[in-house]
């Protein structure tokens, strides 16, 4: 992607082309939806509310799947796009947390399957397409915020966490090129 500041382009020009620069990084194909929506979520997130997060996403999720008919839907989705947002661009931070990237990614990965399970036919394929691709669309933010964002020397760290979390392919392979083997973590102590 060529380096250019946000404000000398437009949003969803800038959110595309990096959007399009992870997934090929990340060796992960989509439909065109759902490249779009990724677009569109991060433009939704150019300034991320500080409330974002204040109460728990699962009490959140909770509340949203028990509303009303009318408003499940849109509840259920910030529900989705938040733990998306959240656990693909802010793993670092998540593992320093009580709750762990994991629980974000299951979450969220419920939340677009309610929403697909509770929505139109039309719209119920591009929801259950993110249900399923959710650690892939993870893998893909991730590399927005390693390789864009958030690039520091703690990269390799950042990649080796996601890799946990998603055991992403080409995270793998960019580990052996930094000289590291990805294996899990021994549970054992000698």
């Amino acid at each position: 992607m060529a380096n250019r500041p946000i404000l000398d382009s437009h949003p969803t020009e800038f959110f595309r082309e990096l959007v399009q620069s992870a997934m090929q990084a990340q060796q992960f194909e989509s439909e065109e939806e759902t490249e779009y929506y990724l677009v569109q979520l991060l433009e939704r997130h150019i300034r991320m509310r500080s409330e974002m997060l204040d109460r728990p996403l699962g009490v959140a999720f909770l509340e949203a799947s028990r509303s009303e008919p009318a408003e499940r839907f849109q509840r259920l989705r910030i529900v989705g796009d938040t733990a998306l947002f959240v656990s693909g661009l802010f793993t670092d931070s998540l593992e320093a947390s009580l709750v762990q990237p994991s629980y974000y990614v299951d979450l969220g990965r419920l939340a677009y399957q309610s929403v697909a399970e509770s929505t139109q036919r039309g719209i119920r394929q591009l929801f259950q397409t993110l249900a399923v691709q959710f650690t892939d669309l993870v893998r893909v933010l991730g590399e927005i915020s390693v390789s864009e964002l958030f690039a520091s020397d703690r990269d390799t760290v950042r990649i080796y966490r996601r890799w946990l979390l998603t055991r992403g392919a080409p995270d793998a392979a960019q580990l052996v090129r930094r000289g590291i083997i990805p294996a899990e973590p021994t549970r054992s102590r000698h």
